[in-house]
């Protein structure tokens, strides 16, 4: 279902760009820090906006596999104290268990 719905929001985006696009098709100068370059006001507006949106999606997925990779990593140490907890009360379990035992048969 997420998908469908960010497949939509993604048609609708684009087919805003391509009506911008459309309308606007006069040349502006765009300068840039070693150079200046006339483009198609669509063109730069296309470029421009398709960089951005992959370097979104660049950032966005390099701070969830940093957020992936830290959650693995606290779950294998959760399960490895889990483990020792569990056998230590086992442990205290059985040794009352035995003292008990002891107690009771004096």
């Amino acid at each position: 279902m997420k998908f469908v719905i960010l497949f939509l929001v993604l048609i609708v985006i684009f087919a805003i760009s391509i009506t911008l696009g459309a309308n606007n098709n006069q040349s502006v100068v765009f300068n840039y820090l070693f150079a200046q370059t006339e483009f198609k006001l669509s063109t730069l507006l296309a470029v421009l906006f398709g960089s951005g949106f992959v370097l979104g999606w660049l950032l966005t997925g390099f701070f969830f596999l940093r957020v992936k990779l830290k959650l693995s990593a606290t779950q294998r140490k959760l399960k490895k104290v889990q483990k020792m907890y569990d056998d230590e009360f086992a442990n205290r379990q059985k040794n009352e268990l035995t003292t008990s035992t002891n107690t009771s048969n004096l």
